[in-house]
């Protein structure tokens, strides 16, 4: 639903300059998920008097509303309160999930008028049936490909596989997949399949600033490319968000190099590190 396209009869608090008053949905919402439900909180602020003194006579509520266009899903969840928390089941939707957050009248409402409203509203009342919209907070959405729970971990972004092509000499990195490919050819694969390599743990910041590193700075010159696998869109939804890459942009190359150190935690310090720890580590010949 694009309200800022729909056209009121009466003043919406949200709407162009019909009400002089602040409205957002502040903080962001959060959105977190168990194994079968996706859980989202809402918080929904404004400063409008006359709108605050209908939610106190209990003529309105705060209502967000969930779409997915994939399967069909539709639902409208109510709430007493400005937070409005709600779960969906995982089995409803799909991709793509839009919410759009709104003040509803609950019952009609006779002769409203609001004193903040734009000058073309002067001397005008409304009768506002149930249903009807006082005040769109805004609008937005996730992603229910994305395993949100498991952001930060490398291996919800990549996986190292041997290559299909036994003639391979040379690592291949294949993008148009749920998960990027690190195809290694046979040799390499089975020696990355050995216990002391892959499952030692003071090895993983080596793999992490070596192969993982190489990989991702690959991905991310190619991320527009490919935003509908779901690695792509797991690091866009990062990118988006997170405050460590709000003065970096995938749009500009030099930045690239930057934003996959930090989507791995600064690989290069913890490589260095983990080689100081295995220099310092005990020989257990010496004992």
């Amino acid at each position: 639903m694009k309200l800022n396209d729909i056209s009121f009869p009466h003043p919406v608090l949200g709407i162009a300059d019909a009400i002089k008053s602040d409205i957002s949905l502040t903080p962001e919402p959060i959105i977190s998920s168990t194994e079968i439900n996706y859980k989202i909180s809402v918080s929904c602020f404004h400063n409008n008097n006359d709108i605050n003194n209908l939610f106190q006579d209990s003529k309105v509520d705060y209502v967000c509303e969930a779409m997915c266009s994939n399967t069909l899903f539709r639902e409208m969840y109510r709430s007493k309160s400005n937070i409005i928390e709600f779960e969906i089941s995982k089995k409803r939707v799909k991709g793509k999930v839009e919410f759009t957050c709104l003040m509803v009248a609950n019952q009609n409402i006779e002769g409203y008028s609001n004193s903040e409203s734009h000058s073309d509203y002067n001397d005008y009342i409304f009768d506002i049936e149930k249903g009807e919209v006082l005040a769109f907070f805004g609008e937005f959405h996730f992603d229910a490909d994305i395993k949100y729970e498991k952001l930060k971990a490398v291996s919800s972004l990549m996986v190292i596989v041997e290559a299909e092509d036994k003639d391979l000499d040379f690592t291949n990195i294949v993008l148009n997949k749920p998960k990027i490919e690190i195809q290694l050819p046979s040799i390499d694969y089975i020696l990355y399949n050995m216990p002391m390599l892959s499952k030692e743990v003071n090895f993983a910041p080596i793999f992490h600033s070596s192969i993982v590193l190489y990989t991702l700075n690959i991905a991310l010159y190619n991320l527009n490319e490919n935003l509908d696998y779901p690695w792509a869109k797991a690091i866009s939804y990062r990118l988006e968000h997170e405050e460590q890459f709000k003065n970096l942009s995938i749009l500009e190359k030099d930045h690239i190099p930057k934003i996959a150190q930090r989507l791995l935690g600064n690989p290069i310090n913890r490589l260095m590190n983990g080689l100081k720890g295995i220099i310092e580590s005990p020989d257990e010949n010496d004992n």
